[in-house]
């Protein structure tokens, strides 16, 4: 008599688990899971674009400080690059016209106006120039005598742009004597090396670019920096606050879906009107080609940008549930922004500035993000780009994560 096998119940359901129809079964169930995960996310992201939309005044202050930054910044490059200056040519020497033509290509300090004496005389009084230039009538004969000089009246009501013209004259004259150790330049102006250069001194320059970057566009990229965090922190403290004082955390939290969703899609928001922002004054400043970067260096732009943005969007999470009250939460996002922009390198090179502050800037995102932008947009390599999308990265997912765990503590309580 045979007896049939019989199997353990377990081992038949061990069986059914691993059997190949089961797995594709679970893994259609996680891919719809997970797709149904980020339609919430988005969907909710959309929501906050659309309650940001409705806050006018939420965003005026978010993008106010940013867009009066950038206008100081181009009010200060006219200050500094468009000085206007009287340019009074009394010899018709060969070395004059060499030194006329050096001052007139210094474009970069000068705003210039070829006038006779009389009219740079009434100019300098009416306070339309703010410096004369002169080329004596001897200039020539001084030059082969080694005595050569120029008349300079200055208007120095002001220390900073009057350096800035005594630096560039400076700067002529230097060229002008260096020219005599350029045998092209010699060549083609017919002129003795020994007549033009009588200090025998010469300037080896190396630049690290093809061409000089403008004030302005050295210094719109902190602007950049400085929407992003505006954007991200406001933006996004506003929403999580407003879930708690309308009450809508309570019902987000009764709905069929984890709460990381939630805050998820919550910091996607904040994330998206940053890049929302970023995209529109990019455009502007490439229409205009105050930026141009290279084609290569796209992508680390781009992640500059991305991780940048996540990071103010966890901030801003931390900042709308540790704050109450709307004018506190605006005010606090603000401060942070400028604190972040201004000893991130706002207005110079962190890495001229003394030690001490060196070292508390070492401590800012935004030092990071401003560095790496500037070496990716003026430089042709991208030296130190490691170090910088290292620490933004780190940065954004412990704000990522910190902001998450905030967020769904303060709707559980």
């Amino acid at each position: 008599m045979t007896t049939k096998r019989r199997y353990h119940p377990a081992r038949k359901r061990g069986k059914a688990f691993f059997s190949r129809a089961t797995l594709e079964d679970k893994a259609q169930s996680s891919i719809r899971s997970i797709w149904a995960a980020l339609q919430s996310m988005w969907s909710l992201a959309l929501l906050d674009l659309r309650l940001w939309y409705r806050m006018p005044w939420a965003i005026a202050s978010a993008i106010i400080p940013p867009i009066g930054m950038a206008a100081m910044l181009i009010v200060l490059s006219l200050t500094v690059t468009q000085e206007p200056v009287a340019l009074v040519i009394q010899s018709q020497g060969a070395y004059s016209r060499q030194m006329a033509n050096m001052i007139e290509s210094d474009t970069d300090s000068y705003a210039y106006r070829v006038m006779n004496t009389q009219q740079a005389v009434q100019a300098l009084h009416n306070q339309e120039i703010a410096a004369i230039i002169t080329i004596p009538p001897d200039f020539d004969q001084q030059v082969v005598n080694h005595t050569a000089h120029l008349q300079l009246v200055l208007n120095n009501i002001d220390i900073d742009f009057a350096d800035d013209i005594r630096r560039s004259v400076e700067r002529t004259i230097g060229q002008f004597d260096a020219s005599g150790l350029d045998t092209h330049n010699v060549l083609a102006s017919g002129i003795a090396a020994s007549a033009t250069n009588p200090y025998l001194i010469s300037v080896n320059e190396h630049d690290l670019r093809k061409t000089n970057v403008t004030f302005v566009s050295y210094q719109v990229l902190p602007v950049f920096v400085l929407l992003i965090l505006n954007i991200g922190l406001m933006g996004t403290a506003l929403l999580c606050a407003q879930d708690r004082q309308r009450g809508t955390a309570r019902y987000l939290i009764l709905a069929p879906v984890p709460d990381w969703v939630f805050v998820a899609g919550r910091l996607l928001g904040g994330f998206c009107a940053s890049c929302i922002a970023i995209i529109i004054a990019g455009g502007i400043c490439l229409l205009t080609r105050v930026l141009a970067p290279p084609a290569n260096h796209w992508p680390a732009l781009i992640a500059l940008l991305a991780v940048t943005a996540l990071s103010a969007a966890g901030i801003g999470a931390i900042l709308g549930t540790v704050l109450r009250g709307t004018r506190d939460i605006a005010l606090a996002a603000s401060l942070i922004a400028t604190y972040f922009f201004f000893l991130g390198g706002g207005f110079t090179t962190i890495a001229f500035l003394p030690q001490w502050i060196q070292t508390i800037s070492a401590l800012n995102p935004a030092r990071y993000a401003i560095d790496g932008m500037r070496q990716a947009m003026f430089y042709p390599d991208l030296t130190g780009f490691s170090t910088d999308i290292t620490v933004l990265t780190v940065t954004a997912i412990v704000a990522v994560f910190l902001g998450t765990v905030v967020v769904r503590r303060s709707w559980n309580r």
